[in-house]
């Protein structure tokens, strides 16, 4: 009798060490699962803010980048809307004459609104003409009248944006320029390019 008394107790106090351990183990479960709802929860909101904050960084870029277009049809000064540091691309590609690239590093702002002399290479390899001997040459580049022939001035509205760039077409799709913002919405680096149709 005594005997299975102890075996009860002890079958008992088994079964209770049982239970505790398995509630145990299901309450660091649930501290698991809770903890990394959390951290979830946390980054979902991280990264919601860090999505409003570049929507509206990149607004701000469009807002000033607008200002730019409003100068640039209007044939007024553009050197405001430059950081005093700023790099300058030229790029044109020609049915006969090929590709024509060179860059200028380091322009002030005020540069914008005068000519900018820079070195440039041509390839000489157009695919409408027969191909020539690659050169390089001097090539002064003045911005108004470059864009005097411009039938429009657009900011299109790209499904895939960059972050703090803004083209502006005009002249069909064929002529445009890149603009480079830094986080002060000033531009850091401005492209010309002009794509033969073909």
């Amino acid at each position: 009798m005594i005997k299975s008394k102890l075996t009860i107790i002890t079958l008992h106090s088994f079964a209770t060490i049982l239970i505790s351990c398995n509630n145990s183990n299901v309450n660091e479960k649930k501290t698991a699962i809770d903890t990394t709802e959390e951290q979830v929860d946390t980054t979902a909101i991280d990264s919601k803010t860090i999505n409003e904050s570049t929507t509206e960084v990149q607004t701000k870029v469009d807002s000033k980048a607008s200002g730019f277009v409003e100068n640039l049809k209007a044939g007024e000064k553009l050197s405001s809307f430059f950081y005093d540091s700023w790099l300058f691309v030229y790029h044109e590609d020609n049915r006969c004459d090929g590709s024509t690239d060179g860059q200028l590093n380091n322009l002030t702002k005020e540069m914008i609104d005068s000519i900018i002399t820079l070195q440039v290479k041509n390839d000489g390899d157009g695919w409408g003409c027969d191909k020539k001997d690659p050169n390089t040459y001097n090539l002064d580049f003045d911005i108004k009248k470059k864009i005097a022939n411009w039938d429009r001035f657009e900011i299109p509205n790209y499904e895939n944006k960059e972050e703090n760039i803004v083209y502006i077409v005009g002249s069909g799709e064929s002529d445009y320029l890149k603009l480079h913002y830094n986080d002060n919405k000033l531009i850091i680096k401005l492209e010309y390019r002009s794509e033969d149709p073909g």
